[in-house]
């Protein structure tokens, strides 16, 4: 974070600050309070990296078991982030992108940690890779003539049981539908507009006060000709 020109905290700053706090029990404010600016003077924003960016109260310990066993919750934090980011818009049209990313992990025992095909055709990477696969609901804010995607909430994605991406989609989406009253949503997918529908009937399963519901996604040539070979065409 670029400090020069500051003696003290932007008024700013200040209040977002002091927004995202109120999502937190009073035990739990100071401690995030040191990781956040920890996270903010680093470059990559790791809670390692944070806890070395800062002079700490208490040791590492400490830290690890607010974050792991803390009695506060990420998902009302998410949303509070959400909602601060929609009170600095005033447009009626919210843009939500839905998508999926692995996460390389080298363990077998972590959680769902299991063999993933690398679409993505990286350089230097292998084409089969070891990772748990997140699921991320991102609200998109316009920047100029770019765009920002800030990451609200995350799902791990099960490999076993009734579950799987699509239910990991359809979950975030339920768990954030009420901070979209009175806008018109656009949803943005990638590799699931075989089933946009499924998705995007979470947000109506319940009367709300969303204005209407919109979905945009990328079909492949190899769907379309997979269609039309289902209905007795060649390609």
């Amino acid at each position: 974070m670029d400090t020069k020109g500051y003696s003290r905290i932007p008024q700013s700053l200040y209040d977002a600050i002091t927004f995202l706090a109120q999502a937190l029990p009073k035990r739990s404010v100071p401690t995030f309070l040191e990781l956040l600016f920890g996270a903010m003077l680093t470059q990559n924003g790791f809670v390692t990296e944070a806890w070395l960016a800062i002079k700490p109260r208490c040791h590492w310990t400490s830290y690890f078991k607010w974050l792991q066993k803390g009695r506060w919750s990420w998902v009302a934090l998410g949303l509070q982030t959400a909602r601060l980011a929609l009170q600095r818009t005033e447009r009626s049209r919210c843009y939500v992108a839905i998508d999926d990313t692995v996460v390389f992990r080298c363990s077998r025992k972590a959680p769902e940690s299991r063999i993933h095909h690398q679409h993505g055709c990286k350089v230097n990477r292998p084409l089969y890779v070891r990772g748990q696969n997140w699921v991320t609901l991102a609200l998109v804010l316009p920047q100029g003539w770019r765009s920002l995607a800030l990451p609200i909430l995350s799902r791990l994605s099960r490999s076993t049981g009734n579950s799987g991406k699509l239910v990991a989609a359809k979950t975030l989406l339920r768990v954030a539908k009420g901070l979209f009253v009175d806008r018109i949503v656009t949803l943005l997918v990638d590799s699931w507009y075989r089933n946009t529908r499924r998705v995007t009937s979470q947000l109506l399963t319940e009367p709300t006060k969303t204005k209407k519901e919109h979905e945009k996604g990328h079909v492949s040539t190899s769907d379309r000709a997979y269609k039309n070979q289902k209905k007795g065409a060649r390609s």
